[in-house]
């Protein structure tokens, strides 16, 4: 009975929990200021939450945040001063979920637009 009750725990575990849905980038090349949403629902984000976010540069670890909470049940943002990103770097953000999973994005950084000349 008891390896029952533990078996339909493990199952029911991943049917409650998922990876986060999608971790949308923006850079602001004048700022240097990088906006992370991830849209990840819940229905209690004091209990299943992105706990984890890695910011990478060009393949290296530049920011580790970690988290006890998600600020709503739908989204976690949060925002990152990157002053060594130049154009054509690759910035790519891995968020982990506290129960299963992790999602990732990325982007390329592109120069900054420019006025029309007028």
């Amino acid at each position: 009975m008891k390896v029952l009750i533990i078996t339909l725990v493990l199952l029911t575990v991943p049917l409650l929990a998922h990876t986060p849905k999608s971790v949308d980038l923006e850079y602001d090349s004048e700022t240097g200021i990088l906006n992370v949403a991830i849209t990840h629902s819940v229905n209690n984000a004091s209990k299943h939450y992105v706990y984890k976010v890695i910011v990478e540069l060009n393949g290296k670890k530049i920011i580790e945040q970690t988290f006890k909470r998600q600020v709503d049940d739908e989204v976690q943002e949060v925002m990152y001063k990157i002053i060594d990103a130049k154009e054509n770097d690759k910035i790519k953000v891995t968020a982990y979920c506290n129960i299963s999973g992790k999602k990732k994005g990325e982007l390329t950084i592109m120069a900054p637009a420019k006025g029309d000349g007028a």
